[in-house]
């Protein structure tokens, strides 16, 4: 973890040097152009920043970077915000100074309202330094525009409440370092509180901190988090794991916070929970941004997300509930081969990104498991028959996989009792499952609610038509029973013809037949391949989602898969993000570039889409 850190710290320095590079050579910086003679050198940007990490020394911190002509860059060409209507009692903002110029314009608007005695910068602890969970400081910082003043009295309070006094700790810590410089600037009077969290689940401590804030700092300071979003994943997927992010800042549900794909969950935390108390939970946001949207770089592999809001008095919003959900997951025969001893990391090997970010940022993780875990394989007549090694139940947990449909036709490829055995061990591992090969019973809906944290139950339901016998009164029966158990309804049949990639008649009048009983989502498969979609009374039907992991080497379409987003309220679904991929010996890779967009055209071309389309693998439904 900490070789993790440092190289966060050096690509921190680097595109801080980028952005000062691109500042003064090409104007980029989503405003006006930048004067001729006001660039800088690739000598001159490296040489500021070296001599940042080296002065000022003494009992004084130093803004990280220490460059006065880049954030007098930045202020020159900071984004206007409209006049502020309520009074700011906190804000969250990034120390990614990429995005500098927006959280200027912010943070110029809030000081038009209020002038803070006192500014508490809440940062993540990148380096894991020093010993305790909340760490803060009583060593000045040297900014660009003179010293930053500690407020020591506070610092002192709060290091009396169980926060921990290391100024070595903060030395380097550039989530507080980036936006010294900032506060010095707009605010020449205000006193500073610096407090630095590590990542844990010592909740108490996050808490206290923020009781503690909350009684001591005087009228109209300001608290700000100092907290960089998603990391490292292309733009379309941050704007995913954002959904969420923004929801939890909207609703102050920080029960979901372990789930959110961010910089620092306990930063978060300590700022809802102070929130809480002041009674300031009506979040206000200002910017959304991504780093390849202001360099100009849409295809960038790797990326971070900035959120920068502002929180006042007032009620918090409503909430959303987020699902991804995948196709077929086969974990046999050739599959079985190519995993090896390493399991699902083969599998997700490029798929999960760094530190596994592509399984996080989302309330449930949803699949079809296409066969039954099973100790040893059992005898059977069946030509194709799949057993799964149960040491794979654990790994999928690990990957934060919710829930599992087993409504297709291989859960009894081991027979009855491994069918069973399957379901065991699901339960042991906290994964939920639900339908069955064969019955079509109101006991195998599964309902995901507040045992998992989420906001609002949803009910899920599997089908399996692949074997008949499943009539329109079953599915009016079923749905209907897991309408009575939560608003939002999703359906997962498994269906359709193999390997064509266009639904039939009848996949499209059962679809109907569930949305117009009380399915809020269609997610189906069977096909192997991805069929088109369809919207049918403001309600999304995906006919088939492809191949998710499967040893179908033969050809393209079915080395093809979809991965649906969806964030969803109250019966009816906001938002659709969907992420294709493609598998090389099972193993998937994210589709990019050119390839992405063939799909895209031959996806909006292909589905009925009540005059919508998709735009960057999004699609808004509901307003």
């Amino acid at each position: 973890m900490k070789i993790i850190m440092k190289m966060k710290q050096v690509i921190f320095f680097i595109l801080i040097g980028l952005a000062g590079i691109l500042i003064g050579l090409a104007g980029f910086w989503l405003g006006p152009a930048f004067e001729k003679g006001g660039g800088h050198s690739v000598q001159s940007v490296s040489a500021r920043i070296s001599d940042a990490l080296e002065a000022p020394t003494g009992s004084f911190h130093s803004a990280l970077p220490y460059d006065k002509d880049l954030f007098d860059a930045l202020f020159k060409y900071s984004q206007p915000v409209s006049s502020l209507g309520v009074i700011p009692i906190s804000a969250v903002l990034p120390h990614h100074l990429v995005a500098g110029s927006y959280e200027i314009g912010m943070l110029e608007a809030v000081a038009k309202k209020i002038t803070p005695p006192v500014v508490v910068i809440i940062s993540p602890n990148h380096f894991s330094t020093g010993h305790a969970q909340v760490i803060t400081g009583l060593d000045a910082w040297q900014t660009p525009y003179g010293v930053l003043e500690i407020d020591n009295k506070i610092v002192k309070q709060l290091a009396a409440d169980g926060a921990s006094i290391d100024d070595t700790a903060l030395k380097n810590e550039h989530g507080v370092g980036a936006l010294v410089g900032i506060i010095k600037k707009i605010w020449p009077q205000t006193k500073l509180v610096p407090i630095i969290t590590r990542a844990g689940r010592e909740f108490n401590l996050m808490d206290d901190t923020a009781s503690d804030l909350a009684k001591i700092l005087p009228k109209n300071s300001l608290v700000l988090a100092s907290v960089d979003f998603s990391h490292y994943l292309p733009e379309f997927l941050s704007n995913w794991h954002d959904e969420l992010s923004i929801n939890v800042l909207e609703t102050g549900d920080y029960n979901r916070l372990e789930r959110l794909e961010i910089d620092s969950q306990n930063s978060i935390r300590l700022l809802l929970k102070y929130n809480e108390i002041k009674n300031a939970q009506k979040f206000n946001l200002v910017f959304h941004t991504n780093s390849a949207d202001i360099i100009k770089n849409p295809d960038l592999a790797e990326t971070t997300s900035h959120v920068m809001g502002y929180f006042a008095s007032g009620e918090s919003a409503s909430s959303l509930v987020s699902i991804q959900l995948f196709g077929d997951m086969m974990l046999d025969r050739n599959v079985a081969k190519k995993m090896g001893d390493e399991g699902l990391d083969y599998l997700f090997a490029d798929l999960k990104g760094q530190e596994n970010r592509f399984f996080y940022g989302q309330d449930l993780l949803v699949a079809n498991l296409e066969g039954p875990f099973a100790p040893t394989r059992v005898y059977t007549s069946k030509e194709i028959a799949f057993q799964f090694d149960p040491a794979l139940a654990p790994q999928l947990k690990r990957y934060n996989f919710s829930a599992f449909s087993l409504a297709n036709n291989h859960t009894f490829d081991m027979g009855r009792a491994n069918a069973d055995f399957t379901k065991t061990i699901l339960t042991q591992n906290k994964l939920g499952f639900f339908g069955s090969e064969y019955a079509v019973n109101e006991g195998d809906i599964w309902v995901a609610g507040g045992e998992l944290g989420l906001p609002e139950p949803v009910a899920f339901v599997g089908l399996n038509f692949t074997e008949g016998g499943v009539t329109d009164s079953q599915i009016k029966q079923i749905v209907m029973a897991a309408k009575k158990l939560a608003e939002n309804v999703i359906v997962m049949p498994h269906w359709g013809q193999e390997y064509d990639n266009i639904s039939n008649t009848t996949e499209r009048d059962r679809a109907h037949l569930m949305i117009d009983v009380g399915a809020t989502v269609v997610m189906g498969g069977h096909p192997h391949v991805i069929q088109e979609m369809e919207i049918y009374k403001g309600a999304p039907i995906f006919f088939s989602l492809g191949n998710f992991i499967f040893d179908q080497y033969f050809s393209g379409e079915t080395q093809e898969g979809l991965s649906v987003g969806l964030t969803l309220s109250a019966g009816h679904v906001k938002n659709i993000y969907t992420f294709p991929f493609y598998s090389v010996k099972s193993q998937d890779f994210l589709m990019t570039g050119a390839r992405r967009d063939n799909f895209f055209e031959w996806f909006n071309d292909n589905s009925r889409l009540d005059g919508k389309k998709f735009e960057s693998g999004k699609l808004i439904l509901d307003n």
